[in-house]
């Protein structure tokens, strides 16, 4: 029995084996792609393997950014080399509630689930985005809040020439139950709900803006009366996500 296949049957007792995965950043075709996931299924970042259980029954709301498997790409540091792999076709959930990402790997269907500890980036691609979103991790966010060094930031509009980039943080918060009897008017079930929170990153510092205009006028103090002013011809409301991107959008033009 091969390795691989030795780690297919681990992974139905949710064990799966420790085989180091090396490689460096690479966009792997053919052959070489499907021996670049047959590693991940026995790479150690996949050594917490196991397959869903039922921990959310019961609560109210979704742990994951999105419920449906979507197709996406994952790069993981190659131990502590500076090098890293990446791999494709995949089909991907993250579960944002835990900062954990599942994979069904194309040609065996198995479910595993890694730590993102090894995780350098990861996209999905989304059926309303024309282009793969990414998510990846900021320096500047650590600086910012030291909570924030492992979080995963979508990058909704990357920095053009240097200028401010827009990203946020899917986060989820949980209310628990407080059900204290058949007649109570408490709540009766945990539930999960979304915490959506936008960042500017703008000459090495991370801002957080709210959908407010004040918000983003401090977040880029420089440009503050260019964006005020854009902000009033265009009669920009700033309550949307659409909105904010507008606004950083002009000021990468400055």
């Amino acid at each position: 029995m091969t390795q691989f296949s030795k780690t297919l049957a681990f992974l139905a007792i949710g064990v799966a084996s420790s085989t180091v995965a090396v490689g460096q950043t690479s966009t792997p075709i053919g052959t070489d792609a499907q021996m670049n996931l047959n590693a991940l299924a026995t790479s150690p970042a996949t050594s917490n393997v196991r397959m869903f259980d039922n921990r959310y029954q019961g609560v109210k709301g979704s742990p994951y950014f999105l419920e449906a498997w979507v197709p996406g790409t994952v790069e993981l540091k190659t131990n502590n080399t500076g090098k890293s792999e990446v791999f494709k076709d995949l089909r991907l959930k993250y579960d944002v509630f835990t900062n954990l990402l599942f994979a069904v790997l194309p040609q065996t269907k198995d479910t595993i689930q890694f730590s993102t500890a090894p995780v350098l980036t990861f996209s999905l691609e989304l059926p309303t985005n024309p282009s793969p979103l990414l998510f990846t991790r900021l320096k500047e966010a650590k600086a910012l809040d030291p909570a924030l060094a492992e979080s995963f930031f979508a990058v909704v509009l990357d920095s053009e020439g240097g200028k401010a980039k827009l990203v946020k943080r899917v986060a989820k918060s949980k209310i628990e139950a407080n059900f204290k009897g058949a007649y109570s008017s408490g709540q009766a079930y945990d539930e999960l709900i979304d915490e959506t929170q936008y960042y500017v990153v703008a000459n090495g510092a991370m801002r957080r803006v709210k959908l407010n205009r004040k918000s983003v006028l401090e977040a880029l103090p420089d440009q503050a009366e260019k964006l005020k002013s854009f902000i009033s011809s265009q009669k920009i409301a700033m309550n949307s996500e659409t909105d904010l991107i507008k606004v950083v959008a002009y000021s990468q033009t400055l």
